[in-house]
């Protein structure tokens, strides 16, 4: 389960938000990797990687900032996986979860790419969404079943021009959709979420009128009335919906920190408190939340502990020289007191 976004200020800034659900207990960490490095793909566990010990290595084009669980609970995975990043050519890459995902068969050793790379692959090689559409199907994403039922996922991808697409694997094909509406959850396929949009096209930020019954004035009983029927639950068509009505309606953001600010509403209208989603002794719950500036080159992140976010300016990074390494995000209190 999760939740993704994109704003854009009346100055043209863009910023895209991102919250990431899961049951089992992640811990987040901020990823830098480093501009011209050789990338070699792992060899997980499961005879099937075997073949992959003499994959190419690619090289690096662009720095990035990634995020990743440092504790990721999947059998045979000793390497972090990106599930966030920005590039310093300001391209962001999200990954979602989305079951039923059939990702394609591996074809060469040139040309496939463990499926849980994505987003270092894209981050790696690409500047932009027109960069994505045109080196996209010069690979294939591959991953064994028996590990794909455990991670499916499909991506989420914007550029600082503010192009978005989504990519999808739907029954082995590589699918690209372009995002119009700059929302993506998690099922069904991302083409039924647009198509639900128009089941709610009553919606309205205005109060209904009062009317009458016989002799009796009737009026709501408090604003917000225009949303009554707005979906209020956690799933995936429902928080698509509430987040793509919510951005429509809200205020357009003068600068990139007024998008900032309503990021972080929107954030926390698809927030998800431990133990209000159940299945069995499984409790999804947001465990992180992502702001991204594209244009700025500005990521964030909070966790569940603490509605205060800890930032990365990709532009104090020299890309050429770093070390790649993992960067831990440090505990903040949810509340900063002062003294009076």
């Amino acid at each position: 389960m999760c939740t993704h976004f994109q704003l854009q200020s009346q100055d043209k800034q863009i910023v895209v938000g991102r919250s990431m659900e899961f049951a089992k207990p992640l811990l987040p960490a901020f990823y830098v990797q480093r501009r011209g490095e050789s990338f070699s793909q792992p060899v997980w566990a499961g005879a099937e990687f075997q073949k992959m010990a003499d994959a190419e290595a690619w090289t690096v084009s662009y720095g990035y900032v990634g995020i990743s669980s440092v504790n990721l609970p999947l059998p045979g995975i000793s390497q972090r996986i990106v599930t966030d990043g920005l590039n310093e050519a300001g391209l962001s890459v999200s990954l979602l979860w989305l079951p039923n995902t059939r990702y394609q068969e591996f074809a060469s050793l040139k040309t496939t790419v463990l499926a849980p790379l994505f987003a270092d692959w894209v981050l790696a090689h690409c500047a932009s969404v027109a960069d994505v559409w045109e080196q996209l199907p010069t690979r294939q994403f591959w991953l064994p079943d028996w590990l794909a039922k455990s991670l499916p996922l499909h991506a989420a991808i914007v550029d600082k021009d503010g192009r978005s697409i989504v990519v999808e694997f739907q029954d082995g094909q590589q699918k690209i959709y372009n995002n119009p509406v700059g929302v993506c959850t998690n099922a069904p396929w991302f083409p039924w979420h647009l198509d639900n949009l128009g089941n709610y096209l009553n919606l309205t930020p205005d109060d209904p009128q009062p009317q009458e019954f016989g002799s009796l004035k009737v009026s709501t009983p408090g604003h917000g009335g225009g949303l009554s029927g707005l979906p209020g639950n956690s799933t995936p068509p429902a928080r698509f919906v509430r987040t793509a009505y919510l951005k429509q309606f809200a205020d357009p953001p003068a600068d990139v920190q007024q998008a900032y600010t309503l990021a972080t509403h929107l954030l926390n209208a698809v927030d998800i408190p431990r133990g209000t989603i159940r299945e069995g002794k499984e409790q999804d719950h947001t465990q992180w939340a992502v702001v991204k500036g594209l244009t700025t080159g500005e990521i964030g992140l909070r966790t569940y502990d603490s509605m205060q976010y800890t930032g990365v300016r990709l532009a104090d990074i020299d890309f050429a020289t770093v070390a790649s390494k993992v960067v831990p995000v440090e505990p903040l209190a949810d509340i900063t007191f002062i003294k009076v």
